[in-house]
């Protein structure tokens, strides 16, 4: 179907729209129009010069959960990877104090590349932000002056000016996402005729439907080739499926939240997720190794200090053992006692005390006695004095 059809005269331009269908999960607050449980994403894109394809469509999905002194080193290795959820689990209590919600890392879309904002000569201001056709999914009191605050966020980070449109009951005959995106695609026509830098937001919830809502987003050529490209829009979608879920935020700083993180997102290059997952792995691989190198230091330092001990115990049992030899030998120098031959008068034998020792000269037997008294064994074993 082309967007030239019904008067558009020469001018021509293509553009891409990407939707999103939620089912089950819900918000909590606002109209009566709620329910709630998981979600499902698909996409459908169209392109050409002056015509709409009805193909290349494709779908996704997909959800992240969060989950995942000792011994040896294996247990002091298993103990890091135990404890491990309970550190991010850590982490992301800290990060919900400070208002950062750690999740949204890994399940908002990450923008790759590097933008720079619409120039505002190619986007004329609109007057109108938003449209409700409830008439109450923005009732509460600031709702709409947060959703408008959100728009203007995202106009002036990206210079795409965004029109959101929260649909009614008659909403329940659109049931697809293609049929939304040729929805959004008139009506893109009909408010902007030529100019191609606004981009319009469909969303479409409505009660006992296949899914609960619908959103679509579709940029005009300008705003698609410059700063809504495929990416951009996935994370727009993405940040609506994710704050949707937030029941701590009302309709309005729900729409507020999404274009506001969007814009941010959008307007800043950041790692893509297998960056992400691969730093994770090296920072892990790295823990694993520190582990590691501290256990054989640890195991080398023991291994150092057992083997200083038992030196040091070698040492001391050589001294003592030195000591006790030294000892002995001064001990068995004290029963010893100069003896004079008194059979050849020679000097300097020298014989232990109650034992019989021989003349070094001559060979005459002789008997100390306990007082050191010698006695001449003679011999037929009398004892001469």
């Amino acid at each position: 179907m082309g967007r030239g059809g019904g008067g558009g005269g020469s001018h021509h331009s293509s553009h891409h729209s990407s939707s999103h269908s939620h089912s089950g999960g819900s918000r909590s607050s606002g109209s009566s129009y709620r329910s709630s449980s998981g979600s499902s994403y698909s996409h459908h894109s169209r392109s050409g010069s002056n015509y709409r394809s009805g193909n290349g469509s494709y779908t996704s999905s997909g959800s992240t959960n969060a989950g995942n002194g000792c011994g040896t080193l294996i247990v002091k290795i298993f103990c890091f990877f135990l404890f491990l959820p309970f550190i991010v689990a850590l982490l992301a209590m800290f990060g919900m104090m400070k208002g950062i919600k750690v999740d949204s890392m890994f399940m908002i879309e990450r923008s790759t590349i590097q933008r720079e904002a619409l120039p505002s000569s190619k986007c004329t201001k609109y007057d109108g932000w938003y449209r409700d056709d409830w008439g109450d999914w923005i009732d509460e009191a600031g709702e709409e002056q947060a959703v408008i605050e959100g728009l203007e966020y995202f106009y002036e980070k990206t210079g795409v000016q965004p029109y959101l449109w929260i649909m009614g009951e008659d909403g329940k005959q659109y049931k697809s996402e293609g049929s939304v995106e040729e929805l959004a695609d008139a009506t893109y026509k009909e408010m902007f005729g030529k100019d191609e830098g606004h981009m319009i937001v469909i969303f479409r919830e409505y009660p006992n439907a296949s899914s609960n809502y619908i959103v679509t987003c579709t940029p005009g050529y300008d705003a698609e080739t410059q700063v809504m490209d495929e990416q951009a829009r996935e994370v727009l979608l993405s940040c609506i499926d994710y704050y949707y879920s937030d029941d701590d935020l009302n309709e309005g700083n729900f729409f507020k939240t999404s274009f506001v993180q969007a814009a941010d997102r959008i307007m800043t290059k950041q790692l893509s997720k297998n960056q992400m997952y691969m730093i994770i792995g090296i920072v892990l691989i790295l823990a694993v190794a520190l582990i590691v190198i501290f256990d054989i230091r640890k195991k080398r330092k023991v291994a150092v200090a057992k083997q200083k001990a038992q030196q040091a115990r070698a040492e001391a049992d050589k001294v003592q053992v030195e000591f006790n030899q030294q000892k002995y030998k001064d001990q068995l120098e004290t029963q010893y006692v100069a003896v004079t031959c008194p059979n050849c008068g020679a000097a300097g034998n020298k014989i232990r005390k109650t034992t019989v020792g021989y003349c070094q000269y001559c060979g005459t037997a002789m008997k100390v006695d306990q007082d050191g008294n010698v006695v001449i064994t003679s011999g037929d074993g009398t004892a001469e004095t």
